[in-house]
């Protein structure tokens, strides 16, 4: 028998729909609704403390959002977009939504217009969760402290002479991860691929960015701050989105016991800095902290991010790049052949061409200041902008083989090509919130790569599956779901 709540609950519904039978007008493709329940039912149905009558009331009235909760961004966002077309409208947790995969409406989101749509959605609490509730610049709302800290500390940092530096710090940075490769050995020349790589640019980070020589980090050390920051990334994910009434207790509590640990980490990493070195981006925070311009909370978000953000997007690229390797000798002997020529298209492209079919940032997601117009599309104020850069790089009509791994897919492809009206490939997106180190990711990369090209080959080993086959989970960050194990080998 229902309880008599339940049955008030089913009867105003009834009642709304008599009344407001036909009430969407929909301007472009998506989802149909019979019926737009206001933001208080929605309210009202999270709040509800049986889940099964809950989601099964989700699943009716809001079908979008269950779709969202059950799934993840980036799959739910495919599949719309592979149901509706390429600019879908759907309405996630009753804010309206729109997915976009067509290359000139996303130019216009993050780059002709991007200025109205800096801001990304995500849920408060769990901003709040993760340290990034108005701190740091990769989800910070608030518009004013994310232009001052982006500007002040990542772009300034981020100078030629860091670039510059980034050439050999890259390189030696490399020859100290492997002096220590049976660090990283599951059996004889056999390593986890993706600790090893991430502990490479791990340490690059920590030298151009907190002043900390190579070396200063033990391996063991260094392993284990690794493995904080993709623990960080599993609370990430957990947190960003989701209505807070889907949290689990246990599963929360384990989170953010992830999240205190990465803050210890920065603390402790700050505690091994030399005071009188020059470095410019810590030098800048502890220069801000000092003249109160920013708060210690501030200071620590800003270096968490850019040890996450510097160690783990990069490693992933050059996992995948290394993969499609190891499954294509032809590519492989023409890759060596040039490297050994000084010659680095092949290079270039194959880490483009990674960047394309896998994606480590499946969508972009924004969120409109205000009010806005594209092509007699009107976008309200807080509207949901979903950028799903997975389809967008797949299409025929720009990739020649958008579903194959193949560089051709690429030779004509820029990583900023701005002078274009149309952008169709933009792996650091575009516009004023790109990725602030899309060009020492480009030179890191390359570096390391060539490095270990040169020098040693890759198999994949203990059923690691081919870049086609590898599970990935598509969340805010694309990542492997399990170990990459290869076979590396001196030549």
């Amino acid at each position: 028998m229902l309880d008599a709540t339940t049955l008030l609950f089913i009867f105003i519904i009834i009642i709304y729909i008599l009344l407001r039978y036909s009430t969407e007008k929909k301007i472009f493709p998506g989802p149909k609704h019979f019926i737009n329940l206001p933001n208080y039912f929605f309210d009202i149905v999270l709040k509800i403390s049986n889940k099964n009558l809950r989601n099964n009331l989700l699943k009716v009235f809001f079908p979008e959002s269950f779709r969202y909760i059950e799934l993840t961004v980036p799959l739910a966002s495919q599949y719309y977009t592979s149901k509706y077309g390429d600019i879908v409208q759907v309405n996630l947790f009753n804010q309206p939504t729109i997915i976009i995969s067509n290359p000139d409406f996303a130019d216009y989101i993050l780059r002709r217009n991007g200025k109205n749509y800096t801001l990304r959605f995500g849920n408060s609490l769990g901003l709040e969760y993760l340290g990034m509730k108005n701190k740091g610049i990769i989800w910070n709302r608030n518009i004013q402290r994310w232009k001052y800290q982006r500007l002040n500390f990542f772009q300034k940092a981020l100078n030629n002479k860091l670039l510059d530096d980034a050439k050999y710090i890259s390189n030696d940075a490399t020859d100290y991860i492997l002096k220590y490769l049976e660090k990283y050995e599951i059996q004889i020349n056999i390593i986890d691929i993706m600790d090893f790589l991430r502990s490479i640019t791990f340490t690059i980070t920590c030298h151009l960015f907190l002043g900390l020589p190579i070396g200063t980090i033990s391996i063991e050390k260094t392993k284990y701050y690794v493995n904080s920051i993709v623990e960080y990334f599993k609370a990430w994910e957990y947190f960003l989105l989701k209505p807070t009434q889907f949290y689990d207790e246990n599963e929360t509590n384990k989170h953010q016991k992830s999240i205190k640990q990465l803050n210890d980490v920065v603390n402790e990493i700050l505690s091994k800095r030399d005071m009188n070195n020059n470095c410019l981006f810590i030098n800048s925070l502890l220069n801000a902290l000092n003249n109160q311009q920013i708060t210690k909370e501030e200071m620590n978000q800003c270096i968490l991010e850019m040890l996450i953000a510097g160690t783990d997007t990069s490693s992933v690229t050059m996992f995948y790049f290394l993969l499609a390797l190891s499954d294509r000798n032809e590519l492989e002997e023409k890759l060596l052949k040039e490297l050994k020529d000084n010659s680095y298209q092949t290079l270039t492209n194959g880490l483009k061409e990674s960047m394309r079919f896998k994606p480590v940032g499946p969508v972009i997601m924004r969120c409109a200041i205000n009010d806005d117009i594209y092509n007699n599309i009107q976008i309200k104020k807080e509207t949901n902008i979903i950028v799903n850069l997975v389809d967008m790089h797949r299409k025929n009509e720009y990739f020649l083989l958008g579903n194959q791994f193949n560089l051709i897919n690429v030779e004509d492809k820029d990583l900023s090509n701005t002078n274009n009206e149309k952008n169709v490939f933009l792996p650091f997106g575009i516009g004023p919130k790109e990725c602030v180190g899309r060009w020492l990711a480009k030179i890191e990369m390359e570096i390391i790569i060539e490095k270990l090209i040169l020098n040693y080959s890759f198999k994949r080993a203990n059923g690691t599956k081919t870049l086609e086959e590898l599970q990935t989970r598509w969340d805010i960050a694309q990542q492997p779901t399990h170990p990459g194990y290869m076979l590396i080998q001196k030549r």
